[in-house]
């Protein structure tokens, strides 16, 4: 073994960073207090032009095994792949710079890819939803045990968000690096193409809540038409490989969002008449089959009602969040 290899992190953490000073401190922290210490950090500072990067550098003040990396402004995906590039670790774990993780989670979640059969390529925890301010609003909750390639293209992402996996590097050796043509599920991507051709294409989930997945105004992920675009065109290619469950099922989660969330109905009809293939009676065996038939049972003026409440119910939460915020008229 050589003095470089001997000298490697088990662990490299990656936080790709675009004009997120406001909030990077929180994430940054989250890292170097991990009680897991075999880590480096990379921060990869994708263009900023808030002081981003300067705000990591001096949370992380003199810790060695913390480096930022600047770059020119190339989009989430492409600073993924630099920290990918650069990483020296046996594992690689994504925080991204405006979410941040129980100080528990490398322990638990490095223990528990360790302890699993060498087929296993990737673990992921549950997550918890929080405010801008951090307060915690939401848990999301997924089975914990062995995902394939079907459960996760039927799950929608049972992952949630990429702040919640640690990852073998050799994955991303087998199957190539994350899309950065693509805007949107470019993480579903990846976690499709490791479970479908990765040499470790078993994915896990652990039972525990570890990371905080802040909602912020301005979000990437609000985008819903592109979302939803990017959504179709991944569900045209991958359905095809699904092994064991019937196609009908990997369009049900999208169909309820799309109803959920509205602007689109004849996408959303055209995904709920794809799900209702898979028949009534499989899809009334689970929560989202059944939120799909009750959108679906609604008529157009109906379904655009119970959007008005939600959407009332939704800003309530915001005024809550502004009120905890001390900026009740900002």
């Amino acid at each position: 073994m050589s003095a470089d290899a001997a000298s490697a992190p088990l662990v490299t953490v990656v936080t790709p960073a675009y004009n997120i000073a406001k909030y990077i401190g929180e994430a940054v922290d989250s890292v170097l207090g991990q009680t897991f210490r075999d880590f480096e950090y990379l921060v990869i500072d994708d263009g900023s032009t808030d002081g981003s990067g300067a705000q990591a550098a001096a949370r992380a003040g003199e810790d060695p095994r913390f480096r930022l990396i600047v770059s020119a402004n190339q989009g989430v995906s492409a600073a993924r792949n630099m920290g990918i590039r650069e990483a020296r670790g046996e594992y690689i774990a994504f925080l991204d710079g405006d979410d941040r993780w129980h100080h528990r989670f490398l322990e638990r979640l490095v223990a528990r890819i360790q302890s699993l059969p060498p087929s296993v390529g990737a673990v992921f925890c549950r997550s918890r939803i929080v405010l801008e301010n951090g307060t915690p609003v939401f848990l999301q909750w997924q089975r914990a045990g062995r995902y394939d390639f079907d459960d996760f293209l039927v799950s929608c992402n049972p992952a949630r968000n990429t702040s919640s996996l640690v990852i073998r590097a050799s994955c991303f050796a087998d199957v190539g690096l994350f899309n950065e043509k693509m805007r949107y599920c470019e993480d579903l991507d990846m976690w499709l193409r490791i479970a479908g051709s990765a040499k470790t294409p078993v994915l896990w989930a652990s039972p525990h809540f570890m990371v905080d997945m802040r909602l912020r105004p301005g979000s990437a992920t609000r985008n819903r038409d592109d979302m939803e675009t990017a959504m179709d065109e991944l569900l045209e290619t991958q359905t095809a490989k699904l092994r064991r469950l019937p196609v009908g099922l990997a369009y049900v989660r999208p169909a309820v969002a799309a109803y959920k969330y509205g602007g689109n109905d004849e996408l959303a009809e055209r995904w709920a008449g794809r799900a209702r293939s898979a028949g009534r009676a499989r899809l009334a065996r689970s929560t989202p089959g059944m939120r799909l038939i009750f959108w679906d049972s609604l008529s157009r003026p109906a379904r655009g009602t119970v959007r008005s409440a939600q959407y009332s119910a939704r800003e309530m939460i915001k005024g809550a969040n502004r009120r905890l915020r001390g900026g009740a008229g900002s």
